[in-house]
């Protein structure tokens, strides 16, 4: 750590400044402490870049997606707190005790075999996790790996991605540190797929156990030219990590094993990589108690005599998608895969390939006509009501919110896709109507007059609401900018979250004709959808305040402070449990406004994003690992259920009677009200990259996977 310059801040937002970490192409890295003593590593963007626009919108929406990633149980700093609108926008990461893997490896030498595999296994984990949220980290390199006492922290995933058609970009320098780019990511503008990660992973392993750079050294275009050829050295790598490594370092993206793969690979499960990771993992030497680093400064960036080169930034093209699909009723142009869902759909199994000369990606789809597909299961039959079915659609649009609706009279499944299309099918999985909006449809509300979507504004809200009647014509559409991914009902009124950014917004009520009952305005806008219970509208904003709206007027009943960019919160009991960032990140408040409890739960990630729903008088929420269930008196963990299949994609929770369900990974596990699991079935059709939640009803389980949706009968 270095001493703090004149210029330098000395506090940034509730934080005081230590020291200085150093500098990156984005910003300053600073030591911070919170007042109850919690460190941080804050990262301050530099003036040039707080005053692009493109810079700060595309910052502003990294931050809030890397918020999802990280915690306990994880491999990832979790992103804590930010400020995306300061006059010099930052961004605070949990401090970790321990230093960088270059330093690392500068200080002792490559790390033994048996740490090789950990570091393996856990990267894996972490990029899984990355991936799942949608994002690629662009960046993996040595000194963004951090060694802790218990395992390894990857840091700065995702975010550079802001400076993506900034000044610095529009100039064609190339993305990433030079010796840990893959070759898309240098070729035809700068390609960059979840499988580029890999590659890097590829890079990192073979620094660490080698203790040399795998392209060598040199001028950057001699470096860039050994990547592209294949000109790698390996003589320094055991024998016993090359496989791993060279199976990273394929040039053909696809050719790269998944992370999932990886882990296996590495001679681990998710349990026994826990198992193995304890103080003294990566070596002699190694730092036994987090206070050692604390108080000697750990580094988070490479010193500047460490040999390791400063970030470039540049992209990914413009996409090029051919043969749109057709609709039944063809309203708008059919919208082609938006940015965010090809990366995502690279993670959940859709093919990607490179486009020879022309700098973009071509989608490949399932079907051979290039139109979403229903595929029933072997089991299912052209009569009665089948389960085992599977329903494609190239992905659910959004990222939360139900993976279905039912119509209320029980006869229609309808699905949201990102082919940019509404699509209602019957009970046994075949199309009745799909019709073609534009965008990414997100998840669907049915009612008796029919059935209501947000369309996705390819960044995290919406751009539209569109109402169908029952059989799919476009009844009337809605334009406006939203926070908002999925809709919820007041008595017959439909409400939704509006809000261009954080500045301004509010909480809009429309009747079934699409007229406009009330119009709130939040201040600053809602950070997510509202919340509905006994006649109030509750809703968070990043005014840091959850407010209460009467839901018949929208009159403000109370709003009370909550943390940082307060998020959704859930009614359990008489206490509305919500999550927020800032050092305290969850929230008790009772129904009439009054602050109960603010504290931070190890086992839950807080933020904004938090989602839980009430089940048998506790707040239960999911996790990379677990399911977990909170006592709405304290905040504190009542009990908690570790999921036992392999991965970290998860769905939200859904109760129905006495059984809370949840996905992860390729699993769908019902738990009862004591924590104890009662029911488990395989998903086929892949995990879901969202965290969209099953829909049960009549005796089926909807659950979202890969490419859209499949059905299971619980009593199977």
């Amino acid at each position: 750590m270095q001493e703090l310059r004149e210029t330098d801040p000395r506090t940034i937002g509730p934080y005081e400044v230590l020291g200085r970490l150093g500098s990156g192409g984005m910003g300053e890295v600073y030591l911070a402490e919170a007042r109850a003593g919690l460190r941080l590593a804050v990262k301050v963007v530099r003036a040039e870049h707080a005053e692009d626009r493109t810079f700060r919108a595309r910052f502003r929406h990294e931050v809030r997606a890397a918020q999802t990633v990280g915690g306990a149980g994880t491999y990832t700093a979790r992103v804590v707190d930010a400020d995306t609108e300061a006059a010099r926008p930052w961004m605070a990461t949990e401090f970790v005790a321990g230093p960088n893997l270059r330093d690392a490896v500068l200080d002792r030498g490559p790390l033994p075999a048996d740490a090789v595999r950990l570091l393996a296994a856990a990267l894996a984990e972490a990029l899984a996790a990355i991936h799942a949220k949608g994002l690629v980290h662009r960046d993996l390199k040595p000194s963004n790996i951090l060694l802790s006492p218990d395992g390894p922290r990857v840091i700065d995933f995702g975010i550079v991605r802001a400076l993506e058609g900034t000044a610095l970009t529009r100039t064609g320098v190339v993305v990433g540190s030079v010796g840990y780019l893959s070759p898309e990511q240098i070729r035809n503008g700068a390609q960059v797929v979840p499988a580029s990660d890999v590659f890097s992973l590829g890079a990192v392993l073979a620094y660490a156990s080698g203790g040399k750079e795998p392209f060598g050294e040199g001028q950057d275009s001699v470096v860039l030219l050994r990547i592209l050829t294949g000109d790698v050295d390996l003589s320094a790598v055991p024998e016993e990590q090359l496989p791993l490594v060279e199976a990273c370092l394929r040039d053909d993206p696809g050719a790269r094993p998944t992370p999932a793969e990886l882990v296996a690979a590495a001679g681990h499960t998710a349990g026994s990589l826990r198992e193995g990771l304890r103080a003294g993992w990566y070596g002699p030497g190694a730092v036994k108690e987090p206070e050692v680093a604390a108080q000697s400064g750990a580094r988070w960036v490479p010193g500047h005599d460490s040999g390791e080169r400063e970030s470039r930034v540049e992209y990914v093209a413009p996409v090029t998608v051919t043969d749109l699909p057709a609709a039944t009723h063809v309203s708008p142009t059919p919208a082609p895969p938006s940015r965010r869902r090809l990366l995502r759909a690279a993670v959940g199994g859709a093919g990607v390939v490179a486009a020879g000369g022309a700098g973009g990606w071509l989608w490949l789809r399932d079907s051979s006509d290039g139109s979403a597909t229903g595929v029933r299961g072997a089991g299912a039959s052209g009569t009665g009501s089948a389960t085992g079915w599977q329903y494609k659609v190239q992905g659910l649009g959004g990222r939360r919110g139900p993976c279905a609706a039912l119509s209320p009279d029980g006869t229609r499944v309808y699905v949201g896709g990102a082919d940019g299309s509404l699509h209602a099918l019957d009970l046994d999985g075949r199309t009745v109507w799909h019709t073609a909006l534009g965008a990414e449809a997100m998840s669907p509300l049915a009612t008796a007059q029919g059935v209501y979507c947000l369309l996705e504004d390819d960044q995290e809200g919406a751009s539209k609401l569109c109402a169908l009647g029952r059989g799919g014509k476009v009844r009337w559409t809605k334009a406006f900018a939203a926070n908002s991914q999925f809709l919820v009902t007041a008595g017959q009124l439909i409400l939704v979250s509006y809000g261009d950014g954080s500045d301004a917004g509010g909480v809009r009520a429309y009747a079934p004709d699409g007229s406009v009952r009330w119009s709130t305005p939040t201040g600053p806008a809602p950070t997510s959808e509202p919340m509905v219970a006994n006649g109030v509208v509750y809703v968070g904003t990043f005014g840091d305040q959850l407010q209460a709206l009467d839901a018949k007027t929208g009159k403000r009943l109370w709003a009370t402070a909550a943390g940082l960019d307060t998020g959704r919160p859930a009614l359990v009991g008489d206490t509305l449990v919500v999550g927020s960032g800032g050092e305290q990140m969850l929230h008790g408040i009772g129904r009439k406004g009054k602050p109960l409890w603010n504290v931070t739960n190890d086992k839950v990630y807080g933020s904004r994003y938090f989602t839980c729903v009430p089940f048998g008088g506790l707040g239960v929420t999911a996790s990379d690992y677990e399911l977990v269930a909170l006592d709405p008196a304290d905040g504190s963990t009542a009990w908690s259920f570790r999921f036992t299949d392999e991965g970290s994609q998860y769905s939200n929770p859904t109760v129905f009677g006495d059984t809370v369900y949840v996905r992860h990974g390729s699993t769908l596990y019902g738990v009862n009200r004591k924590g104890k699991q009662t029911w488990q079935k395989r998903v086929e059709g892949g995990a879901s990259v969202g965290t969209q939640s099953p829909v049960v009803r009549s005796g089926r389980v909807y659950v979202a996977t890969a490419d859209g949706i499949t059905v299971l009968a619980l009593d199977s």
